[in-house]
């Protein structure tokens, strides 16, 4: 049972982190839209997109640091099986 659960958290740990990627690329695309508009009502829409997406990169940073944590844990409680 615990190798299964330690390949689920593997797992997870894979999707956060290219769900962060994929956070990273949505604001990289999003600031460099902004950067080429030349009008301000859509430079301003895309730097407010930027900044959702630098959000979301944030709480899955935070997300991810709490699942390597807690496979830290487990790995620790069940002696790392």
């Amino acid at each position: 049972m615990a190798k299964r659960e330690t390949s689920e958290a593997r797992t997870l740990v894979q999707i956060l982190e290219e769900a962060i990627e994929k956070e990273q690329h949505s604001y990289d695309y999003y600031a460099n839209a902004a950067r080429q508009s030349g009008k301000p009502s859509v430079k301003r829409m895309f730097l407010r997109l930027a900044e959702m997406e630098k959000d979301h990169f944030a709480e899955l940073n935070k997300q991810l640091d709490y699942v390597k944590a807690q496979i830290i844990v487990d790995s620790a409680i069940t002696g790392g099986s």
